[in-house]
């Protein structure tokens, strides 16, 4: 990683992390950060991809929509997913994705992974997630325990032969270890809905 040009190395990688920060101005404003001269046209396209469209459409002034300082006139997961879009507009060749869709449901998460197989098919993604759904289709999946390296595999495989792994999913299965009601009801108080 030494040997790349520190801007050619920027421009090839994209991050989401689970907090990310939106900036005063607009919607369109926010994700031309992520490519400069993208059209509007081209921002929907990446709002389609990260699940953005839903409540940007809805919003009266839609891409022209007022952004407040740290985007605390969104929810949660409405963050994500506008730094999920804006992150796609730069149409990377690595995507890391440091638990950056924690607060949308299982299956708005689903729909962001599977729009990423279109929308960005030849970038290698690097998903990062405490949600077993959000990696169980990865080629591998590396799982840590203490800071180390505890197994790698596919799915199948970690469930077949891994203690933590399998624990985990087995929660998750059971309803006890996601929260897709709470982000739900999150998503409509903050789209004004009553929850």
């Amino acid at each position: 990683m030494r040997s790349y040009d520190l801007t050619e190395l920027r421009d090839a990688v994209s991050v989401v992390l689970q907090k990310n920060v939106l900036f005063s101005g607009t919607i369109a404003e926010n994700l031309r950060w992520g490519n400069e001269n993208a059209t509007d046209e081209e921002l929907m396209d990446a709002c389609r991809a990260a699940g953005a469209d839903e409540f940007v459409e809805r919003l009266s002034d839609g891409l022209n929509a007022r952004v407040e300082r740290g985007g605390v006139n969104f929810s949660g997961g409405q963050k994500q997913r506008l730094c999920i879009a804006r992150a796609l507009l730069k149409r990377p060749k690595v995507l890391i994705l440091d638990d950056s869709t924690s607060a949308v449901d299982t299956a708005t998460d689903a729909r962001i992974r599977a729009a990423f197989t279109t929308y960005i098919p030849d970038t290698t993604k690097i998903i990062i997630a405490q949600r077993i759904s959000s990696v169980e289709d990865a080629d591998r999946i590396v799982v840590m325990s203490g800071g180390r390296v505890n197994a790698v595999g596919t799915h199948d495989e970690l469930v077949a032969t891994n203690e933590i792994y399998r624990s985990v999913f087995e929660s998750q299965a059971e309803g006890t270890g996601d929260f897709d009601v709470h982000a739900a009801q999150d998503e409509d108080v903050a789209a004004g809905k009553e929850a």
